[in-house]
């Protein structure tokens, strides 16, 4: 018996996938809380749990972070060091391992109001998009090390890939507060 082709075709993983993965990162954060209001915004699962406004201020707060440092701190990348974006695309948006944010990124009421909030998530996402538009150098030529002390030093395909990634992980969180609490009353929850 002769073994059967893998009709998986490897995912190619170059500046217009990593642009197209931000994009669709992007709407899928957005249209996860489409429909809630500022009151709604403010709930909490429990009290150990991020509300959605945390939730988006977190996001919002790493990827400004993030995007400063590829912008500012990049280094030139080790020829033999790995590249582990096709391992980010499968673990940074799986939320059974939960892992701990970093102080810096932890929210702590940076936002008055969820408009507040979702203006600076798209600002900020729209400058990751235009750094990578404009970015001509080799993606995983230069590093930089990340604020999670479990990345440890990433090429810059590595960060803008866990940057998508973490935008489609707290889509889930939102998912995940909106079937927790009382929120799907709203026209997303009737989808």
């Amino acid at each position: 018996m002769s073994a059967q082709p893998n009709p998986a075709q490897a995912i190619v993983i170059d500046k217009p996938f990593v642009l197209a993965q931000l994009r669709a990162s992007r709407d899928m954060f957005l249209n996860s809380f489409a429909g809630i209001s500022e009151e709604q915004s403010h709930l909490k699962p429990a009290p150990d749990r991020w509300s959605v406004l945390e939730t988006i201020e977190h996001l919002t707060t790493a990827e400004g972070i993030q995007l400063k440092l590829i912008s500012t701190q990049r280094t030139p990348r080790p020829a033999d060091a790995p590249n582990r974006e096709g391992a980010f695309l499968h673990m940074i948006p799986n939320r059974t391992n939960k892992m701990e944010s970093p102080e810096i990124a932890k929210p702590i009421g940076r936002f008055a109001t969820l408009a507040e909030a979702t203006e600076q998530f798209k600002k900020t996402r729209a400058g990751t998009i235009q750094f990578l538009e404009q970015y001509t150098d080799d993606l995983r030529a230069s590093e930089v090390k990340h604020p999670h002390p479990a990345a440890g030093m990433l090429s810059i395909c590595e960060m803008l890939v866990a940057m998508a990634m973490h935008a489609k992980r707290h889509a889930a969180q939102i998912e995940e507060i909106r079937n927790t609490l009382p929120l799907n009353t709203t026209a997303k929850g009737q989808s």
